[in-house]
């Protein structure tokens, strides 16, 4: 599609340039005719359809431009004809087509010798492959990333950190991102919405294998353009591999780590004409260690008690995904591509956990000390079927393209969960969870954008998204007597919901030279109902009409700097888990319930930047951000006598905020400072703070905090890339927001497990971090297609997550580490040939030897 669009985007600049009768000959209007002929490839005379044929008047001065006369697009059999062609002059002509060397050659249309208009065969006019192997190459010497007007694009092939991994290794290396070991995504200290190819994903980033990704997207401050949701955060675009080039490419790739665990992948693209076939497949085994330790004194009951737990999780498991498509170039003006995925994935966390405490349960007699090991082996598997349709139309006025797109996603889980507590005194209580749930998502989107003029581009678009959730889980507990497990009614989860949203926008843009601007408008129509079934307990919100107006007004200094200002509105809509009205006691230190009178969170976005491009190897911004929320979704502790445990607990729930305010300063820096050395750079300082008066007269909480990461790139001699990744993070507080990591697996309805309960959102700090990742790259061969990776993350190990958080309930401090020290080997091989007749060569060859056999 993007071919097609560029060469679309040059006829239609030809066409703009032929509009002159007189061919720009001063003195009147002069004789025009026409030429024409036919494109092909060398050596087997295969038609070439879509190549860009131009015509040129010369200049004598070589600092010049040479004058464009007219153009055109060569059709299906290789035809082409241009008009309006000067007579009488030397003209030069030009052709070219992607993957193939460019053609030139210098001719003069003759007056005709007789009555009618002049014309000219120009012949069969044959092209070259661009490379003898046609083998695709990397080229190294662009830079890793790029800005546009309201994004950063990020190239991820270009670092071999990724190789083997997943999205999350990935996100974790682009500047501007901070991504914790438990796969959280933060962008200026909130979480973004994550995307897939500019629409919103069901995935976890955790599910997308780095090897399939091209680019990511960093958008700071979305404009009316983008989803409103997702509050603050900002927009992760996570770009996929599609490449729609002539001939067939691909790649091949498979690794291993020290855990063991190993992954293998293949993409494929076979062009030929008006159909592309893609496919690509991807399978990575999961085996990750974590280890956690939790020390809470508790003033629930009195006397107070003192909790010292320790936990060890092994999570094994695979995740597998494909995907198969065909892109249909209907013509040089409408392309159809419809594809085809199916994930499937299992994950087996086993977490071993032994608590001591003085006071665990009741009736422990004279010791004053008590003591609680639990064991639990749970498998979580779901597959996920998608199906997408996406058109594309390109008008005759350069710059005005119609997309449509609709997607279809069916989602299904299941879970089955033991889980062995062994207290003091040998009491031994065994548990078991079994269920699963579904999803049913619908999306569709319609986006028109049209060049007014030179100056000015006008935006508009629809659309709808319609999410249907279900859910049951049923508790059991082993009967010692009987040896049977018998269902515990009154912990039967057994929910639904109906999530939709409905959206217009437009924007419109003003190109003034020195000044340009954007304004736009965002109306959206939301509505939530969920309800427990089996009975009378529904759930529901509805917000009929809200405007997210955006605006970005950029000062251009000179052609390599800019100074920036964008404002947006947003909104953050409450996730089932937080507003589902059941408790879940799956874990007796971590009980978790919703809270169905959460209201969303709304965010007012304030950026300035400033750009300076200073050349092609060296880049520098600044940006000074603001952020205002209200109604901030918090996470809260709250006390409670529990029948079903029999004794008081904490309850870990959630509640709105009355309001949280976050500033900051971001600086991000790429230099290339040698032939051999190249330094990306990041420094974010930040404040946030939260007034949670509304819910306790104590609960506020003001941080100043910092972050900073560089990234090095060291090409050495004889093909070697040494890679270094050193972050580290200030002391800060706990998370402000909602986010929440999809897909989470483990004992419970909300996850279960933990390390001991959920941080306190508004009281507590996270202490300072640091971590360092490093890579070398060897790439074999001419063309340097083949390449085998050896990287290392966490090698100091030192990655480590130490919390402190405080209520009138509790003191809490807490430990855990993931997957430290860990080894990656992975080789991939670049394979392709540019090839037009790809399928017809095969056919006419087959014949042939069908025709000899005869």
């Amino acid at each position: 599609m993007r071919v097609l669009f560029i060469l679309f985007f040059v006829l239609t600049f030809l066409e703009g340039f032929s509009q002159n009768p007189g061919g720009g000959r001063p003195g009147g209007q002069s004789m025009t005719g026409r030429v024409y002929g036919k494109i092909q490839e060398a050596g087997t005379n295969v038609s070439i359809e879509y190549a860009v044929i131009q015509i040129f008047k010369p200049v004598k001065d070589s600092t010049q431009t040479p004058i464009l006369v007219n153009g055109a697009l060569s059709a299906a059999n290789g035809d082409f004809s241009i008009d309006k062609i000067p007579v009488g002059e030397k003209l030069d002509i030009k052709v070219s087509f992607v993957g193939f060397t460019a053609y030139e050659m210098q001719f003069q249309l003759d007056p005709p010798k007789s009555m009618g208009a002049p014309e000219k065969d120009l012949g069969n006019i044959r092209l070259n492959l661009s490379t003898e192997l046609g083998e695709v190459t990397i080229d190294g010497s662009d830079p890793s990333y790029r800005i546009e007007f309201d994004k950063r694009i990020y190239d991820v092939e270009k670092n071999q950190m990724n190789s083997g991994g997943t999205a999350e290794d990935v996100l974790r290396n682009v500047p501007a991102l901070q991504v914790d070991m438990d796969g959280n995504v933060t962008m200026r200290n909130a979480a973004p919405q994550i995307f897939i190819d500019g629409r919103p994903t069901t995935l976890t980033i955790d599910q997308i294998p780095a090897d399939a990704i091209k680019s990511v997207e960093v958008i700071s401050n979305p404009s009316a353009k983008y989803d409103a949701s997702g509050g603050g955060g900002g927009i992760i675009n996570i770009i996929m591999k599609h490449n729609r080039g002539l001939g067939y490419n691909g790649s091949i790739r498979a690794g291993i780590d020290t855990r063991p665990r190993s992954n293998a992948g293949l993409d494929l693209n076979v062009r030929e004409g008006k159909l592309n076939f893609f496919t690509s497949l991807n399978f990575n085994q999961r085996k990750s260690l974590s280890l956690g330790n939790t020390e809470r004194t508790s003033y629930v009951n009195n006397p107070a008690t003192f909790l010292d737990q320790t936990q060890e999780s092994t999570n094994k498991g695979f995740f597998g995904s494909g995907r198969i498509g065909v892109d249909w170039f209907m013509d040089n003006r409408n392309t159809l591509t419809i594809s085809q995925s199916l994930n499937r994935g299992q994950f087996n966390p086993i977490d071993e956990m032994r608590a001591r405490t003085d006071s665990l349960i009741s009736g422990t007699g004279p010791n004053p000390f008590s003591y609680y090991d639990r064991y639990s082996d749970t498998e979580r598997m779901f597959q996920n079927m998608g199906t997408s349709v996406l058109y594309k139309h390109l008008f005759a006025k350069e710059g005005t393209e119609l997309t449509a797109d609709i997607n279809y996603n069916a989602i299904k889980t299941d879970f089955e969960g033991e889980y062995i507590n062994t207290y003091s005194e040998s009491v031994r209580a065994v548990q078991r969870q079994l269920g699963g749930g579904g999803q049913q998502v619908v999306t569709s989107q319609v986006d028109y954008t049209s060049r007014v003029n030179e100056k000015t581009k006008f935006e508009a678009g629809a659309r709808g998204s319609v999410r249907y959730f279900e859910s049951k889980y049923s508790n059991y507990r082993l009967n010692n007597q009987t040896n049977v497990f018998e269902e515990l009614s009154s912990q039967l989860v057994n929910y639904e919901f109906l999530d939709q949203v409905y959206a217009l926008y437009s924007t419109l843009s003003k190109d003034l030279g020195s000044w340009k601007y954007q304004a736009g408008l965002r109306v959206e129509s939301s509505k939530y109902n969920g309800n427990l079934r089996d009975t009378t307990v529904s759930f529901s919100n509805s917000y009929p009409l809200s405007l997210f107006p955006s605006l970005y007004i950029t000062k251009v200094i000179n052609d390599k700097q800019d100074v920036q200002i964008a404002m947006s509105r947003k909104i953050n809509r409450p996730s089932f888990r937080q507003m589902i009205p059941f408790v879940d006691y799956s874990d007796s230190l971590n009980v978790n319930t919703g809270n169905p009178a959460l209201r969303p969170e709304f965010t007012h976005l304030l950026e300035l930047s400033y750009m300076n491009n200073f050349n092609k190897q060296n880049t520098f911004i600044a940006s000074a951000y603001g952020r205002y929320t209200t109604n901030v979704t918090v996470r809260n502790q709250i006390s409670q006598y529990n029948d079903v445990l029999d004794a008081n607990v904490v309850i870990n729930t959630y509640d709105n905020a009355s309001s949280s305010t976050a500033f900051g300063l971001e600086l991000v820096s790429r230099n290339t400072i040698n032939k051999w050395l190249e330094l990306s750079t990041n420094l974010n300082l930040y404040n946030s703070s939260i007034d949670g008066t509304n819910i306790s007269v104590d609960l506020k909480n003001n941080v100043y905090s910092w972050w900073f990461k560089t990234n090095a790139i060291v090409k050495l001699p004889r093909s070697f890339t040494f890679q270094a990744l050193f972050d580290y993070s200030s002391r800060k507080a706990l998370d402000v927001g909602s986010s929440e990591r999809g897909g989470g697996g483990g004992g419970g309805v909300f996850g279960g497990g933990g390390w001991g309960g959920t941080n306190n959102t508004v009281q507590g700090y996270i202490k300072p971090t640091y971590g360092l990742d490093l890579s070398l790259k060897k790439e074999f061969t001419k063309v340097k297609n083949l390449t085998m990776t050896v990287s290392m993350q966490d090698v100091l190990k030192t990655r480590i997550n130490y919390t402190h958080s405080e209520t009138s309930l509790f003191i809490q401090d807490t430990f855990s580490r993931r997957d430290w020290q860990l080894l990656r080997l992975q080789i991939s091989w670049k394979f392709g040939k540019v090839d037009s007749s790809l399928f017809k060569r095969r056919n006419n060859r087959t014949n042939s030897e069908g025709m000899d056999m005869g």
